[in-house]
C-alpha cells in the first residue's frame, strides 16, 4: 500500500502540469507561544539583508516538480517578528542600510540554507504518505558589537501537510513555516534563552 501511494505521488508530481507557485505573503501561519512568558528587556534588531536572504527561492526534490516560492521576507518581517515579540521587549526588522538603534540591543540574522521537497513516508505529525516541503534555516543573535553569537538556532523544518496536487502547494508551505516556528520556540525554551540573554550588559 505504501509503495502504491508513493508511486501515485511520484506520477502526480511528474505530470505535465507545473506546480502552483507559493507566495509566503499570502500565508497565515499560526505563531506558537513560548512556555516561558517572561520577556527579555533588551530589544532585538533583526537585519534583513536581501543578499544573504533572497525573497524568492525554488524548492526542488526528487519526484516533485520545482515549486517557486516568493515573499520569503514575510517569514521574517511578519511571522518571526510576531513569535520573537513574545520573547523580547521589542523586535524590529530593518534593512542593512538603516541606522542602528541607540543603547544596548541584540542584532539578529536569519538565513535560509535551502528549500526542498521530497516524496516519501509521512512526515512526523502526519499520517499521510506524500510529498512534503522541507527547509533548512538558522537564526543568529548577538549583542551589538560582540565578537561572537550569544544564541544560534540551526534546524530543519518539515511541513506536515502533504502536497496532494499541483494546486495544494500553499497549505503545504504554510505548515512548513508553522513547523519552523514551533521548533524554534521549543528550542528557545529548552535552552533557557531568558536566563542566557538577560545577563547581557550586566
Amino acid at each position: 500500500m505504501f509503495r502504491l501511494l508513493c508511486a501515485a505521488v511520484f506520477a502526480l508530481m511528474m505530470a505535465g502540469c507545473a506546480m502552483q507557485p507559493v507566495d509566503a505573503r499570502s500565508l497565515a501561519p499560526n505563531v506558537p507561544q513560548p512556555l516561558d512568558t517572561r520577556r527579555i528587556e533588551i530589544p532585538l534588531y533583526i537585519v534583513l539583508d536581501p543578499v544573504k536572504l533572497p525573497d524568492a527561492m525554488t524548492a526542488t526534490g526528487q519526484g516533485v516538480k520545482p515549486i517557486e516560492v516568493s515573499g520569503l521576507h514575510a517569514f521574517v518581517e511578519r511571522d518571526l517578528q510576531r513569535a520573537l515579540s513574545q520573547v523580547f521587549s521589542s523586535v524590529t526588522v530593518a534593512a542593512p542600510s538603516a541606522p542602528a538603534p541607540a543603547g544596548l540591543f541584540f542584532t539578529g540574522e536569519v538565513l535560509i540554507g535551502s528549500l526542498s521537497t521530497y516524496a516519501g513516508p509521512p512526515a512526523p505529525g502526519s499520517t499521510v504518505a506524500g510529498a512534503y516541503a522541507r527547509m533548512q534555516w538558522s537564526l543568529h543573535i548577538r549583542a551589538y558589537g560582540a565578537p561572537a553569537d550569544a544564541f544560534v538556532y540551526q534546524g530543519t523544518a518539515q511541513g506536515k501537510v502533504p502536497i496532494g496536487s499541483v494546486r495544494d502547494t500553499s497549505p503545504a508551505f504554510q505548515s512548513l513555516l508553522e513547523d519552523a516556528l514551533s521548533r524554534l520556540m521549543a528550542h528557545l525554551d529548552a535552552q533557557k534563552v531568558y536566563e542566557r540573554l538577560s545577563r547581557t550588559g550586566r
